[in-house]
This record gives C-alpha cells, structure tokens and sequence, in this order.
C-alpha cells in the first residue's frame, strides 16, 4: 500500500513542518513516488516506444495498462548562472534516451521518502493511453503538484489511471520551489524575479505545444489543472502572456490565486529576501546574487523566507510588479485582462481539518490563546472580526473553529469572488466535494472529529491510485462509484470543456457549486450561507 502510515515525529518536527502543511504537502516518509508506475514499467509484457522530440529521441514504456515516458529534460538545468534566472533551453541529445525512470525532485526542506533531489530537475513524465501513436489524437492535460510552492514533485503522482480511462495523455513536470523557485531580492531584478517556478511550469507548456503532438497528443487542446498550490500556479497562468494559448481550459482544485496571500508585492517580497539573504551571510549589495548562487542548495531551502506567502507566514507566492506578473492578480481580473478559457473550480468541504489536525500534534489549538496565535498565523491583517464571527463555534471547538476559518476563507470562498473576477467572459464551473470518510492515510490527533473531505482529499478520487494522503483500494462501492464520476467529469471537460454528471452539471450560478458527494446529486444549495461567504467576499476573499 502505497499511501502507508506516516510517523509525525516529535513536537518540535511538526512546529517546523505546521506552514508547509497549511498548504497541502506531504510530510517525509509518506510517499513511496508512485509516479515511477512500476506496474507500467516493470510489466513482463511492456515493451519500448521511442519518439522523436524537437531535442532528441526518447524511449518510454507501453504496455496493455497505458504507456509512460519519464524523467524527461524539458530546459537545462538550473545551476550556476542559470540559478535565480527563467529556464533556458534544453541542451539536445543524440542517441534515444532512456525514459523509463522519474527524474529528481527539485531541492526542498522535506525530500519524500524514496526520492532524491537535485538542481537539476526540471524533467517531467508524460503518461497515455496504451493505444497513443496510433493514428488518434488524444487531449492533454498538465498537471501542476501542490506544496505551498515550497515542496512537491511530479513523481508524488500517478495519472495514467486517468490517462487510460478518459483517453487523455497527461503531462507532469517539475518546478523549482522555495527560495529557489520563488526568491525576491534587488539583486535579482530582471527577467523572471521572484517567479522562476512559474516560468519553469511555463516551460514546459511550451514544451507541450512543440512535442506532444509526436506521442499522439493535440497541442491546440490542453487542460492545465492542480491542486493547491498547483491550482494558484493555474489561476496565475491565466493572466501571462506568455502562457497564451498554450492551455484552451484550467482546472482549479482547491485554490486559486486571486486572494489574500497567494501573490506578494515586489517591496515586500524584496525585503524578505534582503533579511534572508543577511541570515545567510550574503549582504545586501549587487555581490548578493553571486554570494547566492554559490551557496549548497540546502542553506537556501532552509533559510526562513521573512516573508509571507501561500498558508500564512514565512512562506512563498509569487512576486507581483515585475516582468512576469506586473498586477495583483485581483486586479488584473477586475480590469478583465487574463484568458478567456473555461474554468473549472472547486473545493472540498471539510479543508481546514487537514490543518487543524496537524496543528493538534503540537498543541496550537488547545487552548484559547494557542487558537488565536494559531488564527494570527493563517491569516494577514486584523483577526479580531475573523474571531467574533466564530466565536461561537470557538466556544464549542477552537479544533473545528480553526477548521472553518481556514476552508471557508482559503477554499470555499474565493470560488464566488473567481466567478465575479472572470465576468462571464468563459464557462465557469464549480464543484464542492463531499465524502465524510474520505481514505486518510495520516494518523489523527487524539480527541479530535474524523478527517471528512480535507484538504487533497479529492486527489484520490481524480487519479484513483494510492499516494501520499490517500489510498483507493480503501475506497468502498460507493466510493468507487463516486470517484469514477468524478474522474469522468474531468476527462469530459478535458474533450469538451463541460464536465459530465447525472443531474447535468450546469454553469455557476453564483452560489451554487455542483456536489461531488457519495450522499447527495444536484448542487450544494447551502454553500454560501454555511461557508460565510458574505463574510469572507467582504474581506478579499
């Protein structure tokens, strides 16, 4: 089993892993990168397919479960000059190269268990049917992993199950993350600063729109959808230019990019980076960049940011007023700029347990004090409103307080403030998912309610093959019959640009987002009232 048990360690480990958890990782030991897909792979009966790319010819794996081209180079390797700087291109090769194995994980504070990390990682896997190259021309879909732009790799997932199933060939990459992805500082002014990451998942767009076509991709019809943080990278490659037409619809799970924390003006960005570079003994002056880029990679991903970003504090975003994101992207919705794709955006109910029970290990919810510090952390500006509208709540569980407070502003929200941001200009769908015993491969903390719908829960159910949270073979029959129409409603919208369902799942009415939920069909008519939404618009988000 895949999604095992994990051991949270002591108190003091937790205390430092609590802001990257905010946003959806995994902790180490967790995960065993089922995105190797060995049983793809290691099929006695598989067989070699070898394609030519723009760089140079690969060899993947086909066998009668689908096929898997892995670990391959998208741009050159970001190291020495070329780290703080956009990706360049890839140096070709000559002979087939073997693509049979994931590459490394791009250098992060919480490598998983079974992996490796390098700078040079900017590979990525692409899966398809087990008929692709064929004659038929199958949809793409790009899949940008979550992590609080801190952590994460594509080997943490497996989408050929998906890829099968819904005839569509899905590409995942790598990105840089961390101070190496996202770090801000006067000395790296120019092209790419403080979105290295994001350009790295641009990349390899372009790298799409050049190569699929030879693995029996179309390059005119790609979905680009994550998770998380992967969703706030979504949500932001609507607004570049440089990432026109190169995704026709986005699939935006559980975040998105147009509230509070999910991007960071350049001022203060810059100034975390100056107290980050200070701690690391870089200065301040132009000598900075080079005292940088000569550090070990690990002094940089274990450096505190100074700054905030997506979960709260001492964390990372992308850099708004530079060359890569000139607006907020609030702002830029409003003034209607962006593509004007089909979207397809939603959240889980019960988010914020993922947080609150990770938080309970270290005590941070128990008592009225801890819950508020706790609440501080989590949230920008004045908590004193956030905490007299759920006083009551509190008074009954700063655990389920807490909770809410993070699904309500973080998740279920901003899918009303997206859908007014985008105008009408496109499709605009939205989801709430709902399974009160989702699989949940963490333990929980004493004393506290079952996990129900946390956050990434809904990733077992899309791809449906264990990973680091959840395992599918815990899934029961109607879990099973759950996850196949919800796994069906984004393979349709990735072919149509409409998801499926039984009611028929209709455009956002503002209010009602489509239930995905082992109880009930139809829409979530009481998703605004029980979220307080008119709350948390009311305040940004």
């Amino acid at each position: 089993m895949v999604g095992k048990k994990c051991n949270l360690g002591n108190v003091a480990s937790i205390r430092r892993y609590i802001g990257l958890v905010l946003s959806g990782v995994m902790l180490s030991g967790c995960v065993a990168m089922p995105g190797k897909v060995s049983y793809i792979v290691k099929d006695p009966s598989a067989s070699s397919r070898i394609v030519a790319t723009a760089d140079g010819s690969v060899r993947g794996v086909v066998s009668p479960r689908g096929q898997a081209f892995l670990g391959i180079p998208f741009a050159a390797p970001p190291v020495g000059e070329l780290r703080f700087a956009p990706p360049a291109p890839v140096i070709p090769w000559h002979r087939a190269r073997a693509a049979d194995s994931v590459g490394p994980a791009c250098p992060q504070s919480v490598l998983l268990a079974a992996g490796n990390s390098s700078e040079d990682c900017l590979t990525l896997n692409v899966y398809a049917p087990h008929n692709a190259g064929q004659g038929m021309v199958f949809p793409v879909m790009v899949w940008l992993y979550g992590g609080a732009l801190a952590l994460g790799s594509n080997a943490q997932y497996d989408p050929s199950l998906l890829a099968e199933r819904q005839g569509v060939i899905v590409v995942a990459p790598n990105y840089r993350v961390g101070a190496l992805g996202f770090l801000a500082h006067p000395a790296l002014r120019g092209p790419g600063e403080g979105n290295y990451g994001v350009l790295d998942q641009q990349a390899a767009l372009r790298w799409v729109k050049r190569n699929i076509a030879a693995f029996g991709g179309d390059p005119g019809n790609v979905t680009l959808f994550g998770e998380s943080a992967g969703a706030l990278s979504a949500c932001v490659h609507l607004l570049l230019p440089g990432s026109r037409g190169l995704f026709q619809r986005a699939i935006l799970q559980s975040d998105s990019c147009a509230q509070p924390d999910t991007s960071l003006p350049m001022a203060e960005a810059e100034a975390g980076g100056l107290m980050m570079a200070r701690d690391l003994g870089c200065g301040d002056g132009h000598s900075a960049l080079a005292c940088l880029r000569r550090l070990p990679a690990e002094k940089l991903y274990r450096a505190t940011s100074h700054r905030r970003g997506n979960g709260g504090r001492d964390g990372w975003a992308p850099m708004t007023g530079g060359d890569v994101l000139p607006k907020p992207p609030d702002q830029a919705f409003a003034a209607g700029e962006g593509a004007a794709v089909p979207v397809l955006m939603g959240s889980n109910r019960d988010e914020g347990r993922l947080f609150a029970n990770v938080k309970s290990f270290s005590f941070a919810l128990s008592t009225r004090r801890a819950y508020e510090d706790t609440v501080a952390s989590a949230l920008p500006g004045d908590i004193a409103p956030v905490l007299k509208e759920y006083a009551g709540v509190a008074a009954g569980s700063y655990y389920q307080a807490f909770a809410d407070i993070v699904t309500d502003s973080h998740f279920a929200c901003p899918i009303l403030t997206m859908s007014r941001l985008l105008g009408g200009r496109a499709a605009f769908y939205a989801y709430e998912f709902d399974d009160p015993r989702a699989p949940m491969s963490l333990p929980r903390a004493p004393f506290t309610p079952a996990m129900g719908s946390y956050h990434a829960a809904e990733i077992a159910y899309v791809f449906q093959r264990p990973w680091a949270l959840g395992d599918p073979n815990d899934f029961d029959l109607r879990q099973q019959a759950l996850a196949g129409r919800i796994q069906h409603a984004w393979g349709t919208f990735a072919h149509t640009s409409q998801p499926a369902g039984n009611p028929a799942w209709l455009a956002f009415d503002g209010a009602r987002p489509y239930a995905l939920s082992a109880q009930r069909t139809g829409y979530v008519e009481d998703f605004a009232r029980r979220h307080r939404c008119a709350f948390w618009n009311a305040r940004g988000y």
